[in-house]
């Protein structure tokens, strides 16, 4: 659903605007835990694959070959969670950003985000970005193309059912005055 159709069913623009923005939060916010819920399926997908490689391995060695072999696993386990997690918070914030870029009314996410010193930014444990605002109101006052603008569009007024100033009754009058015959 969009502005236009909100507003087509009676809704003020303004209203409709912050129920949109509202709304890409809300497809936003469930896109992110569905990236982040498909990264930790794949993860696991993948360590259970190496376990049971590893298992299949422990049938034939002796016992201190096991001992090395499990020790090496939990090394790769540690090693894999340490990956995944960063990979999570990647994800986290990139969700976080497009957020804010979206909120922020960025007609160019990627346009904005090419202009952001992300390596300052931080993700907030509420999902917010600490020292984004900073950094976007720099952008804007530099660049102000790359956002919608807050002033409304103007509304361009079409004629109405304007009726003639010269009615029937005045020109049959100013015929009769002139001494002309009446146009009936």
């Amino acid at each position: 659903m969009n502005k236009k159709e909100l507003v087509e069913l009676g809704i003020a623009e303004d209203v409709a605007e912050k129920i949109v923005i509202l709304h890409g939060k809300d497809i936003e916010k469930q896109k992110s835990a569905i990236e982040t819920a498909k990264t930790e399926a794949d993860g696991l997908k993948s360590q259970l694959a190496e376990a049971n490689k590893a298992i299949e391995g422990f049938k034939g060695m002796d016992i201190e070959g096991v001992k090395k072999s499990a020790d090496e696993w939990k090394t790769k386990a540690v090693q894999a969670q340490v990956e995944y997690d960063k990979q999570i918070n990647s994800l986290k914030f990139d969700h976080a950003l497009e957020g804010a870029l979206t909120g922020a009314k960025a007609k160019n996410a990627k346009a904005v985000k090419a202009l952001l010193q992300t390596d300052v930014l931080k993700l907030q444990p509420d999902g917010t970005i600490f020292g984004l605002d900073g950094q976007l109101e720099t952008i804007k006052k530099d660049n102000d193309y790359l956002f919608e603008s807050d002033t409304p569009n103007p509304k361009i007024v079409l004629g109405g059912g304007n009726q003639p100033v010269l009615t029937d009754a005045v020109v049959e009058a100013a015929r009769k005055a002139a001494g002309l015959p009446p146009t009936k």
